[in-house]
């Protein structure tokens, strides 16, 4: 008792002597000046030498107890007033500007205190879909608040909480009955503090017909559904007179340099006569690479934007592809290359040969001359000289991209992927790109390729869904052998930040034209293989699978990943090739896998389960990619049956070493 009153007396006269102090910092822009000295109150104004650093700024961190103080700069040797403080008072009179020190505030659950509420009008905040639904999210600061709610004139049809970067967000899925949305929020921390229009209890409004941020949804037929991707010229081979005289061995052993530069003869009636094999594999959408007139393998250096690469076939081919794979209910997707073309493009071929005289100057951005080809010349992609990158600030270029947009929506298809979006300013894509694609029609799908996070490109919109390399670089970690809760972190990453309405037409990769084979990737590990594939098809998003993955093709990176597909069937890997199948049946028979939530329900060494539902559907998902076996206990609502093994569960306490389960009523 004796030691317990000394620890009290102690902490008493520890509180009386000590006095927490703020750090407060003092920052002029001064780059000329050779001395800078500081006089304030919080020392008594003892002159105080402040610190130049190198980039002109001079500063000094000094410590004072919360409160306003007076301070002066003399510069030089002159009394200089702080002229982007307008805070002043005047003392002994002389003028001083005026510092706040504010007490630091630390969040602590049920003070009846917050912070501070984010509810700004970006589309992370506010996120109209349609006339008839709204997504709005705040943001406040972790360990601050109890609970918060919404108050509203709408339907409240979901509530979430999570986590971004130290900050829970709630977040509000709203069913809209009139023309003005009116809202307010609800914190619960102590007591029920009121939060609405300018930190007041006034309600938010939001007029439905006019909505501050525009509304933003994505094609239905894109929503969850299957894409096989294909690379022309390595797809099939129908015709034969359209092949170079010196095509490769299409199964014969491939060299770099092969694969690089030589074209293999595919061709769009070898994909024409290869839609019922992809109809029976069950995808939904063929996205090709570059088609367009072009003097490579590869087709990103085009030669003329209204043309079909004649080792293709001719515009008559494309049709008959688009029309025979519409009657099949398959759609068409094709690659938009805009950020730059070919040095054979009319408009570089002229700039190449009159110089100076050129009408075409402004379409690019020329260094000096005389043009050559060379990157010294002329601004390119990545510096690769065969690549001019094309100036969309000039009026006749933008006029030119109208009318490619124009020509081949017209004949028929149904999305655009576009190259390299990161190479063109933002404003391009949102105030002019999908604004007028979106007018020609609207049902067209618009996707981006950007290989890290793409928030910004979902804001005003630019684009509808991006390749979701995001998705591909945390799979193949976890299947590989990383922890679950790395993969449950990586996979939220994206899926907290983007817009609702994108979530299920995101393009899930495995691998593409610019990566390793995944079959490659993970080893040729087939245990490996599944845990990823079986992930990709279960998972909130639109898989996508490139030529030849489903039949075990391997490959390393570019050109290796780009050999042509072996249509001889005693080669393929059956067991991968049946384990796709399974999977992209099970996947077209359930709404649940196709539009339903998706929501993480463990995440332990290396076990991951999640549940996707909508509606009465309820699919869950479990995986382990570790040898060890951790306990579970996973209650379910009834008798489920995996898929996998076909056995069946009320009740599961692990997942078997290397394991994928998937887990229907």
């Amino acid at each position: 008792m004796k030691n317990m009153k000394k620890i009290i007396l102690f902490i008493l006269i520890f509180l009386s002597v000590n006095v927490f102090t703020e750090k407060i910092t003092f920052i002029l822009d001064s780059p000329e000046a050779s001395t800078v000295f500081l006089r304030t109150d919080i020392n008594k104004f003892k002159p105080i030498k402040l610190e130049k650093s190198i980039s002109g700024l001079w500063k000094t961190t000094l410590e004072a107890t919360p409160g306003n103080y007076l301070y002066i700069y003399y510069i030089d040797g002159i009394r200089t007033k702080d002229y982007k403080n307008n805070e002043f008072d005047y003392y002994n009179d002389e003028f001083y500007n005026i510092r706040k020190i504010e007490k630091t505030y630390y969040p602590i659950i049920g003070d009846n205190k917050i912070k501070y509420l984010k509810h700004e009008n970006e589309r992370f905040y506010i996120n109209p879909v349609n006339e008839n639904l709204v997504y709005l999210r705040v943001k406040v600061s972790k360990n601050d608040i109890k609970d918060l709610n919404i108050q509203s004139n709408a339907d409240i049809l979901s509530k979430k909480i999570y986590e971004i970067d130290n900050e829970i967000v709630y977040e509000f899925k709203l069913k809209i009955k009139s023309n003005e949305l009116k809202y307010r929020f609800l914190i619960y921390d102590g007591g029920e503090i009121i939060y609405g229009y300018n930190k007041s209890d006034e309600f938010y409004t939001l007029n439905m017909n006019r909505p501050k941020i525009s509304y933003f949804d994505t094609p239905s037929w894109a929503k969850g559904e299957i894409i096989y991707q294909i690379f022309p010229d390595r797809f099939r081979n129908f015709i034969n007179t359209n092949d170079d005289f010196d095509a490769p061995n299409w199964y014969g052993e491939y060299n770099k340099d092969e694969l690089m530069f030589k074209s293999f003869g595919g061709d769009l009636k070898g994909i024409e006569n290869s839609l019922d094999y992809l109809s029976d594999l069950g995808i939904k959408g063929i996205y090709l690479n570059p088609i367009f007139s072009a003097n490579s393998t590869h087709k990103y250096n085009t030669k003329d934007y209204f043309k079909i690469d004649p080792s293709f076939g001719t515009e008559k081919d494309f049709e008959d592809l688009l029309e025979k794979s519409h009657n099949k209910d398959l759609k068409i997707i094709i690659d938009g290359v805009f950020n730059h073309t070919g040095i054979d493009f009319f408009a570089m071929k002229e700039n190449f040969e009159k110089q100076e005289n050129s009408k075409y100057l402004d379409w690019y951005y020329i260094k000096n001359f005389p043009i050559k080809e060379n990157p010294n010349s002329y601004e390119s992609w990545q510096n690769y000289a065969s690549l001019p990158k094309l100036n969309i600030d000039n009026k006749e270029v933008k006029s030119y991209i109208s009318r490619v947009l124009a020509y081949w929506t017209s004949m028929g298809i149904d999305g655009w992927r576009l190259d390299a979006v990161d190479q063109i300013p933002n404003y391009f894509w949102n105030d002019y790109f999908y604004h007028y694609v979106k007018q020609l029609n609207s049902d067209l799908l618009i996707t981006g390729e950007y290989w890290k996070n793409s928030k910004n490109y979902f804001e005003y919109p630019s684009f509808d869904s991006v390749m979701n390399y995001l998705f591909k670089d945390a799979v193949v970690n976890y299947s590989k052998g990383g922890s679950a809760n790395e993969l449950v972190n990586d996979l939220q990453y994206y899926l907290n930040r983007y817009p609702q309405q994108v979530l299920n037409t995101l393009w899930n990769l495995l691998g593409s034209h610019d990566t390793r084979r995944i079959f490659t990737e993970l080893d040729e590990d087939i245990e490996k293989l599944k845990i990823a594939v079986g992930i990709q098809m279960t998972f909130i998003g639109s898989p996508v699978i490139y030529y030849g993955d489903e039949i075990g093709m391997t490959g390393e990176n570019d050109p290796f990943c780009r050999k042509p597909f072996i249509w001889d069937e005693k080669t393929w890997n059956k067991q991968i090739n049946d384990y796709y199948k399974k999977l992209i049946k099970f996947r077209n028979q359930n709404d649940a896998l196709k539009y339903g939530d998706i929501k993480f329900l463990e995440a332990k060494i290396g076990t991951v389960v999640y549940e996707r539902s909508f509606k009465d559907e309820k699919v869950i998902v479990l995986i382990n990619n570790k040898k060890i076996s951790p306990k579970i206990n996973l209650k379910l609502d009834g008798v489920y049956t995996d898929l996998i093994s076909e056995k069946k569960y009320e009740h599961v306490e692990k997942v078997n070493s290397n394991t994928i389960m998937i887990l229907y009523k």
